[in-house]
């Protein structure tokens, strides 16, 4: 059993403190036996300003006018929907966390994944992430049957966590609405450890969560307008993902509309503020689908092991349930990375 096998999903490990969690995100990146690289650092190269992108386009060509970027946009979702008729996502599960719009995960349901969204919004049951554990998954959802948990995308609800409701940091803190806030964050976290999918992404505007929750460095920063929608909101993601998002930047002739638009503290404008913004969505979908990132997929699946390795056997036409067959006993049974890769080679080599 790894280290992170020791704390996943089980009822006393529900209680760690931030310390507590934060120090085992470390042990988890310092062990020389863990068996998955699910919480990483991302590298330099891993981490994405989408402004930095988005300037360099606007040098060249400034910036799109609101057609020209819902065309862009338009054309990303006729490829989630191209992808539904091959029936190839059938098999992938998406897990939505905190999803009361629907919006983040709608172009994965467009794409043929099955989509299961988590919000108490909507079903104070099953939509309530502190209920997660093991007995849940197995008593609501028969742990999904087995199939592949492809992505767990998590919008963690932000208000204790946002810089702009600073002044109101120390009274969270003592109340214990900030204790219950990072709670749920650590509920993701062991939800993603359990299912290890290939791609886990946590959002929240530019917050203390990061240092609160024991996060990893964020790997990818945007705002809406980088992706069609004319508004500024800054965002961070966590987790482990392909960053570099297609753009269709526009002037943020909005501004920052959210509380110019959607000020208030009732539900429906908190709903209001959260919202995915819909480029993202997409653009989000486009970089990081099992079809498009094939290396991505699979090298995430099995990320203990040489990922150029695994991407010439995909070159090799070896299928991704080809490479399931060859090295998955290895890989996650017997945790021999050494004779998994030895299968690929000799793969590799009768092609």
């Amino acid at each position: 059993m790894s280290k992170c096998e020791q704390f996943s999903l089980f009822p006393e490990n529900f209680a760690l403190s931030d310390d507590g969690f934060s120090g085992i995100c470390g042990e988890f990146a310092d062990a020389g036996d863990i068996d998955h690289r699910l919480f990483a650092a991302p590298r330099s190269n891993e981490i994405v300003r989408l402004a930095d992108k988005v300037r360099r386009y606007t040098r060249s060509h400034g910036w799109m006018a609101m057609g020209e970027a819902r065309s862009r946009v338009d054309s990303w979702r006729s490829h989630a929907l191209a992808q539904h008729c091959t029936r190839a996502n059938e098999g992938r599960i998406v897990l939505s966390l905190f999803d009361h719009t629907g919006q983040w995960s709608r172009p994965w349901e467009e794409a043929g994944y099955q989509v299961v969204r988590f919000d108490i919004q909507d079903n104070p049951e099953t939509g309530d992430v502190n209920a997660f554990g093991v007995n849940f998954f197995s008593d609501w959802f028969g742990d999904f049957d087995g199939l592949d948990i492809y992505a767990v995308l998590a919008a963690c609800p932000c208000t204790e966590f946002a810089i702009s409701g600073a002044k109101h940091f120390a009274a969270k803190d003592a109340d214990g609405r900030t204790v219950a806030a990072v709670e749920l964050v650590h509920q993701t976290l062991r939800t993603i450890e359990y299912y290890r999918p290939s791609v886990w992404a946590i959002e929240n505007p530019v917050s203390r969560i990061e240092k609160l929750a024991g996060l990893p460095p964020w790997r990818l920063a945007f705002d809406p307008h980088h992706l069609g929608d004319p508004y500024t909101k800054k965002t961070l993601l966590w987790g482990r993902f392909n960053a570099d998002l297609p753009i269709a930047p526009v002037a943020a002739i909005e501004g920052s509309k959210m509380h110019r638009k959607y000020g208030g503290r009732s539900v429906a404008t908190k709903n209001a503020r959260s919202e995915t913004p819909e480029g993202f969505a997409y653009g989000f979908f486009m970089a990081n689908n099992a079809i498009d990132n094939p290396v991505l997929a699979v090298a995430n699946r099995y990320d203990r092991l040489d990922p150029q390795l695994l991407r010439v056997a995909l070159d090799a036409g070896i299928c991704e349930k080809g490479i399931d067959a060859l090295i998955a006993d290895a890989y996650f049974f017997e945790l021999d990375d050494v004779a998994a890769e030895r299968a690929l080679r000799q793969a590799i080599n009768r092609q």
